[in-house]
């Protein structure tokens, strides 16, 4: 299923879910559905967590769809390519859904440099796309302004205001931060945006590097952190990076008042880490445990499919995905690309996550989705949400023990 250049052809045939293709070959299904194509990770260690994620969400709404007749009296054929990780590989995967396979809608979407470059190759053909991932504002300042892009995840200024508003409200408030971010287009625009952002209100940077993310050791750059002693360290990475933060953290013994990351509510985060997670605090879009009715109602569908797994955000957002564009192509009637946007700006629907919505963001997108973050902590083996207040299932636990004190 992780092998380069493979094809996934995901429909529905009776009860089963078939997945079938190869580069060279034909459709598994009949020809007359409406073919829907999505770009993912699923090769690339750092990524592939994310990628298997949204590919979990994308089959269950599949399978919704398609057991309750499809749309427009056709079955939805959904056509799954993976990006492996790289630039290049994902710009081929987005130009053979869109001129080979004739997708009606390009979906999914992870990393923001693969997003850059498939957008810029691909706009000549001025694609209906409803994209979940990439949260860095050079995507939003290029493409944003484009009709017939769409955008769900949070852009960069959202996740960091939201780190700035929380640490605003920690008591005592924290002076010094230290600042790690991964060496791509995410990184890089997340730490301008955190930085600016933390030394207005005051906040004193002691630390402000970059690293490579799927490094083997961060030994080097956490000894150079811990000789700053920050009361918190925030960094900017991806799921394994995060892991290993936080395991050679413990091995120097690193201590500071509040461990800070970025969606730390992975699957695999409580498995790897154990005790050595607790007390990490992440900005995140949602956790399995948010009080949100259609989140509870989900939850029970998605304990259904998987079961023993606990979702992270990727896969309500991309089961949201599929179900948003399926439904504009019902309102619209049509797969026709206007009439398809004209449906799509219409959009109003109850998602897991919660209301989902296009409105205008901040820096020139015409249709943005989420805008609002929330701040989790583990505590004993469980995430809470810490931040806002309105939306809180626990209290932060401030300072972090030591290590020793466990």
């Amino acid at each position: 299923m992780k092998k380069k250049g493979v094809r996934f052809i995901l429909g529905l045939f009776g009860i089963g879910l078939i997945l079938g293709g190869f580069l060279n070959g034909g459709s598994v299904m009949a020809q007359d559905t409406i073919k829907i194509g999505a770009v993912l990770p699923l090769s690339k260690a750092a990524f592939a967590q994310a990628g298997e994620e949204q590919r979990r969400g994308l089959l269950m709404a599949l399978e919704e769809i398609n057991q309750a007749g499809g749309v427009l009296g056709k079955k939805v054929e959904l056509i799954i390519e993976d990006d492996t990780g790289e630039p290049s590989v994902g710009i081929a995967a987005a130009e053979k859904l869109l001129t080979r396979d004739k997708v009606v809608a390009l979906i999914g979407g992870y990393s923001s440099t693969i997003t850059f470059a498939q957008l810029n190759a691909i706009q000549r053909l001025e694609p209906f796309v409803a994209w979940v991932g990439a949260s860095s504002t050079k995507v939003e300042h290029e493409f944003g302004p484009k009709r017939w892009f769409f955008h769900y995840h949070p852009w960069d200024y959202h996740r960091q205001s939201t780190i700035r508003d929380f640490l605003l409200t920690i008591s005592p408030r924290p002076k010094t931060i230290a600042v790690a971010y991964e060496d791509g287009i995410y990184g890089t625009t997340s730490r301008d945006y955190v930085v600016k952002y933390l030394k207005e209100k005051g906040f004193e940077i002691v630390f402000d590097e970059r690293f490579k993310s799927g490094s083997s050791d961060f030994t080097p750059m956490l000894t150079k952190i811990k000789k700053a002693n920050p009361d918190v360290i925030y960094w900017v990475a991806y799921a394994g990076d995060t892991t290993l933060i936080m395991k050679q953290s413990k091995e120097i013994d690193f201590n500071p008042k509040l461990f800070l990351s970025v969606a730390i509510n992975f699957p695999q985060y409580k498995d790897s880490l154990g005790a050595t997670g607790d007390y990490v605090g992440g900005v995140d879009v949602w956790i399995p445990g948010m009080k949100l009715q259609e989140t509870v109602k989900w939850m029970e569908k998605f304990k259904k499919a998987y079961p023993g797994r606990t979702p992270e955000y990727w896969v309500p957002l991309a089961y949201t995905n599929l179900l948003t564009v399926v439904d504009a192509i019902k309102r619209a009637g049509s797969t026709e690309k206007e009439k398809l946007i004209a449906a799509m700006e219409k959009t109003d629907y109850n998602s897991p996550l919660g209301k989902m919505t296009f409105k205008k963001s901040e820096e020139g997108g015409l249709h943005q989705a989420i805008d609002e973050q929330i701040i989790t902590q583990w505590q004993a083996g469980v995430s809470h949400v810490v931040y806002p207040a309105s939306k809180a299932t626990g209290k932060l636990i401030y300072p972090t023990p030591d290590w020793k004190n466990r």
